[in-house]
């Protein structure tokens, strides 16, 4: 330990002023971590430098002095000197950090913490994802409080997915919980684990999704134009599946039904598909298409809702505007987006608790159906929880979550949601990372108990931050300095009680 200053007048037992001894002030660094040896009461005081500031008492700029007179008076000497004030984070005793009770008695040494043995105590064990920057201490995070979720916010460039990736790798080292990842661009975490990379591309998609893509592309107005919609894909998929899966879905035609077919044609299959349109599985729908994939076509689909259109409606007009839309709007490459899908939100959940870490790679699907994918997966994870009535031990890791957890996110922000408000019970915890936390739901952001946090985007999202947490004196401006990797850990995991600045350790 290195002696760097005494405490001043004004002690309390949350914040300590310290005069910084002048020969040393280079070893007084913000967010250094102090021992205050308060000699007298036989009590010695963990703290974090902050606010360092160089005084000089005849050049206050809130007094005048004759050095307003006669500038060049400061070339003949000035006494400039250092104060800062360290936030504590308790007493340091026998095994452990006690709390703080009395404040520390001015004159009490002020020393630096420069390595663990400094300490004397240990931190415990956990999950080790960086180190404080300047005593290089390891800072174990407790694992205990993964089920009540983590926030990793920061702005471009500011190393989230680095810290990510070493959180990933310290939960499936040390811990029992399975891993899920949804990787929003494809670049961030597939790249990191390539053998545990499932494509959203293969993800069956439910009926009612894909009607609804096809309204959205084609700009038709929903209240007019979804029947069409919704029942042609259905025809499509009927007309596509292989014989002996049509009963399974669609269940077996009526006798009514029988009588009135004629042999073949596609007159027959819509009528037959007509007969059965009230009696469709969709549950099993969706088990069929994950082992017999259906194949989509654009000219194939237009024959379905032209097919569809005739049944429903004379006019002339409807059947152009479908016609229209499937030849234009809708076009050859988002059939082909929608053909060869092949994996169910259980698949993804089974693959995850088999082999601990799943990443699914987004990047390739537009908005609506990324979070399809995420409000999926995690809606058959409380299925299963609902079914068993047991914990699953499961963290879902959200990238770029304000796409999936904003006010507006749909489906996607009502699953986030209810694993934020009731996860914990069933062990099921989430990582949101995000580049700015005002634009997480609010009832979201107000269930995170743990937050890493870097440079920010705007000043409004440090005044949100501030608003869930004591920040003990950090401000916006040191925010504002840190470098890659560096980031601020606040909350329930982290053992020092306030947040704590680390280097995020060197990822592979």
């Amino acid at each position: 330990m290195q002696l760097v200053g005494i405490v001043g007048s004004g002690s309390t037992i949350t914040y300590v002023p310290i005069i910084v001894w002048d020969r040393v002030e280079h070893l007084a660094k913000e967010e250094q971590l102090v021992i205050i040896d308060d000699g007298k009461r036989g009590i010695k005081y963990l703290g974090i430098l902050r606010n360092a500031r160089r005084y000089e008492p005849f050049l206050s700029a809130y007094r005048r002095t004759s050095y307003v007179d006669n500038p060049a008076l400061a070339d003949a000497g000035t006494l400039p000197h250092t104060s800062a004030y360290a936030a504590l984070v308790g007493t340091l005793e026998s095994r452990a950090i006690g709390e703080v009770q009395l404040p520390p008695n001015p004159g009490s040494k002020v020393y630096v913490v420069e390595g663990a043995a400094d300490l004397g105590i240990s931190l415990g064990e956990g999950l080790i994802i960086g180190s404080h920057k300047y005593s290089g201490i390891e800072v174990p995070l407790d694992p205990y409080w993964l089920p009540y979720h983590l926030a990793v916010v920061g702005a471009t460039g500011t190393g989230k997915s680095r810290l990510v990736k070493a959180l990933i790798d310290e939960v499936l080292a040390k811990t029992g919980y399975s891993l899920i990842v949804f990787d929003h661009t494809g670049l961030d975490y597939a790249r990191f684990y390539p053998d545990r990379v499932v494509e959203a591309s293969r993800v069956v998609l439910d009926v009612s999704l894909i009607t609804d893509l096809m309204l959205e592309r084609s700009g038709l107005d929903a209240r007019t134009y979804d029947p069409y919609f919704i029942t042609a894909v259905l025809y499509y998929i009927y007309r596509e599946l292989p014989p002996e899966l049509r009963a399974e879905v669609f269940g077996s035609e009526s006798t009514t039904a029988q009588r009135g077919l004629v042999s073949s044609g596609r007159g027959s299959d819509l009528r037959s598909f007509l007969s059965r349109l009230d009696r469709v599985d969709y549950e099993k729908l969706m088990a069929v298409m994950s082992r017999s994939p259906v194949e989509w076509s654009r000219e194939r689909f237009k024959e379905a809702v032209s097919e569809i259109a005739r049944s429903f409606s004379t006019k002339e007009s409807v059947r152009v505007r479908l016609g229209v839309a499937v030849d234009i709007k809708l076009g050859e490459g988002f059939f082909r987006s929608l053909s060869s899908r092949d994996l169910l939100p259980s698949g993804i959940v089974d693959e995850a608790l088999k082999k601990r870490l799943v990443v699914v790679d987004l990047s390739t699907e537009e908005l609506v159906i990324r979070r399809y994918v995420v409000a999926s997966v995690v809606s058959e994870l409380w299925r299963r929880i609902e079914a068993s009535r047991k914990p699953v031990n499961t963290v879902v890791v959200v990238d770029e979550a304000h796409n999936y957890a904003c006010r507006y996110c749909g489906g996607a922000k009502s699953a986030i949601g209810r694993i934020a408000r009731e996860g914990r019970k069933w062990g099921l915890g989430a990582v949101l990372v995000t580049q700015r936390i005002i634009d997480l739901d609010p009832d979201i952001r107000g269930n995170i108990n743990t937050w890493f946090f870097s440079k920010l985007q705007t000043p409004s999202d440090f005044s949100e931050l501030s608003g869930y947490m004591n920040l003990a004196g950090i401000s916006e401006q040191s925010l504002a300095v840190l470098g890659s990797r560096e980031f601020y850990v606040a909350g329930l995991m982290n053992p020092l009680r306030i947040p704590v600045l680390i280097r995020v350790r060197e990822v592979e």
